[in-house]
């Protein structure tokens, strides 16, 4: 009873907590802005209080904790508020937007990209858009990239700014680009079709803004000389071969058609055509006429094939993936020290505290209820904050105030996964009819109907289309297909029943948090149902019109409703990956997949870097 009363007294002396949420402060939240905390905390109970700044230097570090960042920055409250609004959610996305627009603007800029065809003998007529706007929107995005990049240097300061290598390239690419952009739009006309160098640098500002791309240019720098020796041992290989190539397959004079005068009539044909080979694009035809000579000569690109792409792409692929393994388990491990470090310094930060004579006096434990405090206006995961919540009232049955290993095993509930471990609460069955029916709907068997009638749907779609193309006559069309059609019409409704009372046996909610497949399925449902529905009521049939048809011998062809609804009925084949699982060695398999595509961002962000600066410069 005492510590209740004494739990409630505390509680009393919440400042911030005591008032009601105000309109402002709602739009904060749903926008992802920080919250502002302007007064102090008092604790009656320990006679002491924290002020407002050491308040909001704990919540800076703990959201640089939630974010892996660096505690190396101003801690002044001028800084540290600047520092909160550069690092909120809000500015981030707007920061990405700009980027992408940024990147997006070469398939707008003269030469255009927007045209039917892609073949420049055609000499396709490009759509042109007005030089002064895209002008105008690549200033925009360049000024967004000045103001971000100084601000985050007047965070850091100057002595942690030198030590950054990506913020000075930025910093310096940013500079010439503006510099050229100003000359471009006020001293050369728009017709200008020189070399445009701030082009070339734009995908340099999206390795800035990814740390993972960063690490993975790191990897790369750090093991160049490793994968360039390896590359150039596979050349050497090519170089090799297309020597001995050339000696063993002469050129004929008597016979155009033999190995030496077509593939290997001179040493870049021969260098050509196996370094193609070493894809295996051009297997078996780069063998045939050296084959059909003799068949001894095939042991001549066996040989080639299994040193090159057996052995010497493996060595490759070995080297790059120890590079990117080592490079990113360092990176982990430095990721985690961040986070560890700032939860210390948080903790460190409210250890001081001011006396009511005025004294700064230092603890080693800080109140439950002013950590509680500083977690309601940081910026974090909903799931993790409810969880450190949890945790720190069942600490509060123990002791009022909490140390740093306490402290610290708290703050590693930052380190779960929310989407790993899902809070699903499904509702428990009764013995009326509704609950048996929910039961009948959450069954394994429900689902196994589901993909059955999923694999006839896309088998009658193969018939119908099937039927279409081998029949020229519209009344042998409407014979073949009017049946498969109308049975494909009764699997989607039945698919849009299905969504309709899994949702409902399970609760819209926890049906559509469970899997992402879920999802999927709803999507293509209703779409199809959509589409057929507004079909039907346009054509008054459930077969291809006779317009498309038409339409389609005159050589003009079109991605009609009737073809949509098709595809639409083809997707659903993908209700088949739910069963994936059922095998381990194909769970195995579609979890590799699955994590390529899940953690290969960086990597693949990087190719895309290396192509894109591959197009704008050729």
């Amino acid at each position: 009873m005492e510590r209740e009363e004494t739990i409630n007294s505390i509680e009393t002396n919440l400042i911030n907590d005591s008032q009601p949420l105000t309109i402002k402060d709602r739009l904060k939240k749903f926008f992802g802005l920080p919250q502002s905390i302007n007064r102090e905390y008092i604790d009656d109970n320990e006679q002491c209080s924290w002020s407002s700044n050491t308040l909001l230097c704990a919540i800076v570090f703990l959201e640089d904790a939630v974010n892996y960042q660096y505690i190396g920055h101003k801690v002044t409250r001028k800084y540290l508020l600047i520092y909160r609004w550069f690092s909120c959610p809000l500015i981030k996305k707007l920061n990405q937007i700009m980027l992408m627009i940024n990147l997006c603007l070469a398939f707008f800029e003269r030469p255009s990209s927007f045209s039917i065809t892609s073949d420049v003998r055609d000499e396709p007529h490009r759509i042109i858009f007005p030089y002064i706007i895209l002008m105008i929107i690549e200033g925009v995005t360049l000024l967004w990239f000045s103001c971000y990049i100084f601000v985050k240097i007047a965070c850091l300061g100057i002595q942690h700014f030198r030590k950054r290598f990506w913020i000075i390239v930025f910093l310096i690419f940013i500079s010439y680009s503006l510099c050229e952009w100003f000359v471009m739009l006020l001293f050369i006309s728009h017709t200008y079709q020189g070399i445009r160098l701030r082009r070339i640098f734009r995908p340099i500002f999206m390795i800035e803004s990814s740390q993972l791309m960063k690490k993975a240019f790191k990897a790369l720098h750090k093991n160049a000389l490793t994968i360039i020796a390896c590359i150039l041992l596979a050349l050497m290989h090519i170089l090799f071969f297309a020597t001995m190539a050339m000696f063993l397959f002469p050129r004929s004079d008597t016979r155009p058609d033999s190995q030496g005068s077509t593939y290997f009539s001179s040493l870049h044909n021969a260098v050509f055509q196996l370094l193609v080979l070493h894809s295996t694009a051009n297997n078996p035809d780069v063998m045939i006429p050296a084959y059909s000579d003799n068949r001894l000569n095939a042991l001549f690109f066996i040989v080639f094939v299994v040193i090159g792409i057996y052995w010497i792409q493996n060595i490759i692929t070995a080297v790059v993936y120890r590079a990117f393994r080592g490079y990113f388990l360092s990176s982990i491990i430095n990721l985690q020290l961040r986070r560890r470090i700032a939860v210390r310094a948080s903790f460190e930060i409210l250890k001081r505290r001011i006396t009511y004579g005025g004294l700064i006096e230092i603890k080693d434990t800080i109140p439950i209820l002013l950590v509680q405090t500083v977690l309601n206006f940081v910026s974090m995961n909903k799931w993790h904050c409810d969880r450190i919540n949890e945790k720190l009232s069942e600490l509060m049955h123990e002791n009022e105030t909490i140390n740093l290993d306490q402290y610290s095993q708290t703050m590693q509930i930052l380190d779960l996964n929310p989407k790993l471990a899902p809070e699903l609460n499904i509702q428990t069955l009764g013995e009326n009819t509704l609950d048996r029916l929910k039961a009948i709907c959450r069954s394994k068997v429900f689902d196994v109907i589901g993909t059955i009638f999923a694999i006839l749907s896309v088998l009658c779609v193969t018939m119908e289309v099937s039927s279409r193309h081998l029949n020229n006559n519209y009344n042998d069309i409407v014979t073949y297909t009017l049946p498969m059609a109308i049975t494909n019409l009764c699997f989607i409704f039945y698919f849009v029943l299905e969504i309709v009372l899994k949702a409902w046996a399970f609760g819209p909610v926890n049906f559509f948090r469970s899997s992402s497949t879920h999802m999927l399925e709803a999507i293509v449902a209703f779409i199809c149902f959509i589409l057929q529905i507004i079909y039907v009521a346009i054509h008054r049939t459930l077969i291809v019109s006779l317009i498309y048809v038409e339409m389609i011998k005159k050589e003009k062809p079109i991605f009609s409703l009737w073809a949509s609804i098709k595809v639409c009925n083809m997707l659903f084949i993908y209700r088949l990956i739910r069963f994936l699982p059922a095998s381990k060695n194909i769970r195995i398999i579609v979890g590799t997949i699955f994590d390529e595509f899940r953690n290969g961002g960086a990597f693949f962000g990087l190719l895309f870097v290396i192509i894109l600066n591959f197009i704008l410069i050729t």
